[in-house]
């Protein structure tokens, strides 16, 4: 029985993502790109289906591949910045927010795609959860409710507090910060007994 893995050395211990990598590197770069998505113009994209896709096998190699056109309001390429993304997509979807709208944004799309880092972004350059968030809070800065007598109730209802649940409130919220600084505490003792142990 002949093994693509043959004159491979057997792994000791758990596959190491790294491992994976290196073993299809050179697998798959000695594979012809294909350019299956082409971007044309700013609003439209055109799919090709690969050439090994079992559909292109079973159908005349004379025919030319079958494309999908697919239009949307605005396309952006690789060499997009987070930044472009943001004021081309989301920007006007939060001033809408707080103007009293709604909306959803949402990435979709294959593993690997990008979808977390767009949403995200590394810290130095921050993707369109983040972007978004400081716009929200930019624009409230300076017309914070300075007192502490409403409690938000379900989703969208709030009960204003008396005097004395402002009271309550408050001496629950102390207890609650003082035992979670008790938890940091003692499993901050636990985590370095364990490291003196080891």
């Amino acid at each position: 029985m002949d093994s693509s893995l043959a004159g491979r050395p057997e792994r000791v211990g758990p596959v190491e993502v790294g491992d994976i990598k290196k073993d299809l590197l050179a697998e798959f770069s000695a594979m012809p790109t294909q350019d299956c998505v082409t971007i044309e113009g700013p609003d439209t994209v055109v799919l090709k289906p690969p050439r090994s896709c079992q559909s292109n096998r079973q159908s005349d190699k004379s025919l030319p591949q079958t494309a999908q056109r697919f239009t949307f309001t605005q396309v952006f390429g690789p060499e997009a910045s987070q930044r472009k993304v943001f004021e081309g997509s989301v920007r006007g979807l939060v001033r809408d927010v707080l103007q009293g709208g709604n909306c959803l944004v949402f990435t979709y799309g294959v593993t690997n795609a990008g979808k977390t880092f767009t949403f995200l972004g590394p810290d130095h350059d921050s993707g369109l959860l983040p972007r978004s968030l400081s716009v929200i809070f930019n624009s409230i800065e300076g017309r914070l409710y300075g007192r502490c007598d409403l409690k938000p109730q379900r989703c969208r209802d709030f009960s204003r507090l008396t005097p004395d649940q402002q009271a309550t409130e408050s001496s629950s919220k102390r207890n609650l910060l003082r035992m979670l600084k008790e938890v940091r505490r003692v499993t901050g003792s636990v985590a370095a007994w364990c490291e003196r142990v080891r």
